[in-house]
């Protein structure tokens, strides 16, 4: 297919790019960026914060919100206050199915926005790796919405991490703990490839294959989008993104692109370190077709043991400190008052149990 060849009344094609992140997220989205008729953005994040509001509306006496009045609409509910303003729940206010219905315009209007920086594109590709978080919002407030799941061996997504945290990344994001990392890729990856049963336009994408092929997985992907393309074009593209211009260029921070290896994690990895990343992914690995090298009924390393008790501990204490109705714990929490400054450090490091869950 031609470059050229496309209506210009096309409908604007709006391309999610998810994955576990340091999957080649990014590369992906620079491919597909080097097309003339594309906008890509990167990491703009704006559905995990519409997520956020997304909460926010469906919350009913959450902390206390609802709506004060002393006169209420015919047929809408409210329970009358003992000082005589009756208070009407923010969900009853404002009902949850109307959601949709609110924040559709915004979202168009800010994508069209940025889609319009190429008076020419047809697509407009941003990469956010954690929209697994929020794919089904995502959905709700575009259904004609593509997406393009990026899978890689979680092998070489924990050498990314490692080095990530030890370089240009905040060490609190990411990772270094294979068992963690293990459990992140598999939970990312499965609930990316939920997608596949909630809409026909989603499209898997192995990043060593694309490594290895780009050329023709670029075209691959370009022909999923019904986007105009030729071979010249993907050649163009690859040449462009090849990871010594993308080094030298301001995309991302030092350090942020590396070798891109296929296989480079076995050099890199320590044979601890594989065991603990294979006994929390090996299972998913064997079903995409990573084979580890642990056997698959091997038991738990010991590390894995103690790490999975401290954390069962751990949880157990959280529950504690937030739930508990004992006298101790009440005990506890009046002789904390009375020294804020430890109060203050261990509220911050004992977190709520969902707070954790969702972290």
């Amino acid at each position: 297919m031609a470059v050229n060849d496309c209506s210009a009344d096309a409908p604007m094609k709006r391309v999610f790019i998810v994955g576990c992140r340091r999957s080649g997220t990014t590369w992906t989205m620079l491919l597909l960026g080097q097309h003339p008729r594309v906008v890509a953005l990167q990491q703009i994040d704006f559905f995990r914060r519409l997520a956020h509001f997304g909460r926010w509306f469906t919350a009913r006496d959450d902390y206390g919100t609802c709506a004060l009045t002393p006169k209420v609409r015919a047929g809408l509910a409210s329970t009358p206050t003992e000082d005589g303003l009756a208070r009407v729940k923010i969900a009853d206010a404002l009902p949850p199915s109307r959601y949709v219905e609110l924040v559709r315009p915004l979202a168009d209007a800010v994508y069209s926005e940025l889609a319009a920086v190429n008076p020419n594109a047809l697509a407009l590709v941003e990469q956010t790796p954690e929209y697994v978080q929020v794919w089904e919002e995502i959905l709700r407030v575009f259904p004609d919405a593509y997406f393009l799941h990026v899978v890689r061996d979680p092998r070489s997504v924990f050498c990314s991490h490692k080095s990530a945290a030890k370089s240009w990344a905040d060490p609190t994001r990411f990772s270094h703990d294979p068992l963690s990392v293990g459990e992140e890729w598999v939970s990312d990856v499965s609930r990316a490839r939920k997608i596949a049963g909630a809409t026909p336009r989603y499209h898997e994408v192995r990043y060593e294959s694309l490594r290895r092929e780009p050329v023709q997985g670029l075209a691959a992907i370009l022909r999923w989008l019904e986007l105009p393309f030729d071979e010249a074009l993907c050649e163009r593209a690859v040449s462009a993104c090849s990871l010594d211009k993308l080094r030298a260029g301001n995309h991302a921070p030092k350090g942020f692109f590396r070798k891109g290896e296929v296989s480079g994690w076995k050099a890199e990895m320590r044979a601890g370190e594989l065991r603990a990343l294979e006994h929390a992914a090996g299972s998913l690995m064997r079903e995409l077709g990573y084979e580890p090298l642990t056997p698959a009924h091997a038991p738990a390393p010991i590390a894995v043991r103690w790490q999975l008790a401290r954390r069962g501990l751990a949880a157990r204490f959280r529950r504690w400190a937030w739930e508990s109705k004992s006298p101790l714990r009440q005990a506890a929490a009046r002789t904390l008052k009375s020294v804020p400054l430890v109060r203050k450090v261990l509220l911050r490091r004992v977190v709520r149990p969902d707070q954790h869950n969702a972290a």
